[in-house]
């Protein structure tokens, strides 16, 4: 097994790679994982000019032992294939990587995500954990984040249940105040 699959995730910073500007340091604040974002955050017309700031960032800048996650755009997008071979530089064999060196983490996004957990949780032996995308979740419920939690409550519920049956970590949603 992988032994980052159970490393410590406490404070995870997104940060959006068409800004180069904000990739290429933020390991000075010591948080246990970076996330660099090629989705929401990136304006359609920037994802080749990210991927590109992400392939440079990844091959050269020295993060000081801070993990480094990719958030790659949807898989019902055409964008994700490009975006896991900028991340991963396409596959861990072509390019002399360890197997099993890259994980994965499930963002779960909708109503259907949310009941299939479980199923998310044990799809791969490289998931090291499963994230609960709170905007995209309440829009999908036609609803919206209130500040309460509660119209998150019942995912977040069976999301920490699912994940403790896998034996896999459970993140909640970005803080975004």
């Amino acid at each position: 097994m992988n032994p980052n699959k159970k490393r410590l995730r406490r404070t995870m910073m997104f940060l959006n790679c068409q800004k180069p500007g904000l990739i290429k340091d933020p390991y000075i604040y010591k948080p246990d994982s970076i996330m660099l974002d090629l989705e929401d955050a990136v304006a359609e017309k920037e994802k080749d000019a990210a991927r590109y700031s992400l392939f440079h960032a990844l091959r050269e800048i020295d993060y000081h032992g801070v993990e480094t996650v990719v958030r790659i755009n949807g898989l019902d997008t055409p964008y994700w294939k490009e975006d896991i071979r900028c991340a991963v530089a396409a596959a861990e064999k072509e390019f002399h990587r360890p197997e099993g060196s890259v994980l994965i983490m499930a963002a779960l996004e909708s109503a259907r995500g949310i009941m299939r957990a479980l199923d998310i949780c044990e799809a791969s032996d490289r998931l090291f954990g499963i994230a609960l995308s709170g905007g995209d979740y309440t829009k999908d419920l036609q609803t919206h984040i209130t500040g309460t939690g509660v119209e998150l409550m019942g995912a977040r519920q069976n999301m920490v249940i699912a994940a403790r049956a896998a034996g896999v970590q459970c993140f909640d949603t970005v803080y975004t105040d």
